[in-house]
């Protein structure tokens, strides 16, 4: 997903009644009702461990807008950008909601039971935390802006401006999983059963999707990436709810939970998923295919990111159908990273390419045990930008830019792998240079400030696995 707008630069449209951002509006740095939030949010660059210079700053650092400090919805009931190089709104504090909307709009009483509904998460994370760490505050960032993004939604779009504004199942997988985690397993395996009704026959899925329609917006080539990381995400949703559910969720629809309940429903999307990854790797014997990643750019070899993504599919098929078969493909498939990739340092490429943050995805889906913990531990310093997170890769280009997709997955991967102290500092980071309203922006110039999107979908979903990682360890 980190390279979409250089890509798409053209705006749809705005189906579906939400408002669209006013074309040309000056940057204001004002929001009302941000609180607390706006301290941190300008914090900076300093003052955290996480934020030492680990790389100098580059020579020509790139200047990129924040186009909006969050997204709101308006008294009319409409999704809009606010702030940043979008209007003004004032918001009631700690919420995503306007100032001015009504307290009996309906969009308030949703938004209550969406918080009210993770309570008991958020209770449990505030005790493990024991006071000394920002996490209550930053979860609740991360739990607004995925519902803001997905409130009223098949599932939640990547981000609200324009070329944005799509569901990529990469994205909405890990959203689904963070859903689960945090007391909303309806919703989560609503998200997936639309990934199932989306998915084509041969279970690829296309880069992304218009929510409204259900169709790919333009002619990216499709991304095999998503079925495997979509197969992980039901099985870890299925999982999840086997361990917690009463049978029904409080405050959504009143949808079973269980976990045979949600394989049953998610049959289809199991068994196609299931079959392209064998097919596509002969059981786990062969390379799958090139295909674009995450990166979003044509590829012409298989990169780590679509091997990782495969080896996390074909271990949760093997989770959710139990067949002697699925486990055999997954352990081939296992020996054969480990004798490619792993052979060459688990570079983005077979021969080579440099580090490639993608690796963070083999710890941060379960595959432990696959790379070296100080393999995975050393992308922090590799791939380090000035502004203190972490770029995509190696071979990205040289602009001081961190991204906080790669920053939060390699947070979610350390702390599921055991590294507590790495992945607090990487979370306290990511606190610290929210917007001023309080949401977490796509990138982080080589000052510290906030850039372009903001709030990113993905990153909220992984900073929510990851506080959720920390406070079950």
């Amino acid at each position: 997903m980190q390279r979409r707008a250089q890509q798409d630069p053209q705006a749809p449209g705005t189906p579906g009644g939400d408002a669209a951002p006013r074309a040309g509006a000056a940057r204001r740095s004002v929001l009302r009702g941000a609180g607390a939030l706006a301290v941190l949010g300008a914090a900076g660059a300093g003052g955290v461990g996480a934020h030492r210079r680990l790389r100098p700053e580059p020579a020509s650092p790139a200047e990129i807008p924040l186009w909006s400090q969050t997204v709101a919805f308006t008294a009319a009931g409409r999704r809009q950008l606010v702030g940043g190089r979008a209007a003004p709104l004032a918001l009631t504090p700690g919420t995503r909601l306007a100032a001015e909307l009504p307290d009996d709009a309906p969009v308030r009483a949703r938004a209550r039971a969406f918080l009210d509904a993770t309570a008991p998460w958020r209770d449990h994370l505030a005790r493990a935390g024991g006071g000394s760490d920002p996490w209550p505050d930053l979860a609740r960032s991360a739990l607004l802006d995925l519902w803001v993004l997905g409130e009223g939604l098949p599932a939640p779009v990547a981000g609200w401006s324009p070329s944005w504004r799509y569901i990529w199942p990469r994205d909405a997988a890990f959203c689904a999983v963070a859903l689960a985690r945090v007391g909303h397993p309806a919703r989560a395996l609503a998200v997936l059963e639309h990934l199932q009704s989306v998915q084509a026959d041969d279970g690829w899925f296309q880069a992304r999707y218009d929510p409204w329609t259900g169709r790919a917006p333009d002619r990216r080539p499709r991304q095999f990436d998503g079925t495997g990381l979509v197969l992980w995400a039901c099985a870890e949703v299925a999982e999840h709810a086997g361990a917690t559910s009463t049978g029904t969720e409080t405050g959504d629809d009143a949808v079973p939970t269980t976990r045979g309940r949600i394989v049953e429903r998610l049959t289809a999307l199991i068994g196609r998923s299931s079959g392209a990854l064998h097919a596509a790797t002969r059981g786990g014997a062969v390379l799958p295919p090139v295909s674009p990643d995450y990166w979003e750019t044509r590829e012409r070899s298989v990169t780590l990111g679509s091997m990782a993504a495969t080896l996390t599919g074909l271990r949760a098929g093997a989770l959710l159908t139990g067949t002697d078969s699925a486990h055999r493909a997954a352990e081939t498939f296992t020996a054969l990273l480990e004798g490619t990739f792993g052979a060459t340092g688990y570079q983005r490429y077979r021969a080579g390419g440099g580090a490639d943050s993608a690796l963070a995805l083999l710890d941060a889906t379960g595959c432990h045990g696959v790379a070296p913990r100080a393999r995975l531990r050393a992308l922090r310093h590799e791939l380090a930008r000035p502004g203190g997170g972490i770029t995509p890769g190696a071979a990205w280009r040289e602009d001081g830019v961190s991204w906080t997709p790669s920053t939060s997955l390699l947070g979610l991967a350390l702390a599921r792998s055991g590294h507590r102290d790495d992945a607090s500092e990487i979370l306290r980071w990511v606190a610290a240079h929210r917007t001023e309203a309080g949401s977490l922006p796509e990138k982080v110039l080589h000052d510290g400030r906030p850039a372009e999107v903001a709030p990113l979908a993905w990153t909220a979903a992984n900073v929510l696995l990851a506080l959720d990682e920390l406070a079950h360890a």
